[in-house]
């Protein structure tokens, strides 16, 4: 009885555990304006990558018939001490480039925002 009295008191007092951490990056992207191309679609494609939760526009910094481009700000989350630098260099980065239509005219880094 003892035994079980005591696994229920360390129950009780345990902490909950970090599972997973937030992080947001920060760009700014140029989106071609093209009729084939919208930039709905273009925010669809970076929410679609693997760990990106949220996709914000900050500020419209120029456009043309061209071009668009903004400041953006994408949220990504990962299990907790998984490395950010990893996943922002060789996913998130790399992921961007591929989407036909998007450039990053200026990459300004991550930030870890929080825990879950």
């Amino acid at each position: 009885m003892k035994n079980e009295l005591t696994k229920w008191r360390q129950y009780l007092n345990e902490r909950e555990r970090i599972v997973q951490d937030k992080y947001l990056a920060h760009f700014n992207l140029a989106i071609i304006q093209a009729k084939d191309i919208d930039r709905t679609e273009i925010m669809g494609f970076i929410r679609a990558i693997s760990s990106v939760t949220t996709v914000y526009r900050e500020k419209e910094i120029s456009t043309s018939k061209q071009s668009f481009v903004a400041e953006y700000s994408i949220r990504f989350i990962l299990p907790h001490g998984a490395s950010a630098k990893n996943y922002y260099d060789n996913t998130l980065k790399p992921s961007l480039r591929k989407i036909k239509g998007l450039s990053i005219q200026s990459d300004k880094g991550y930030e870890k925002i929080g825990e879950l």
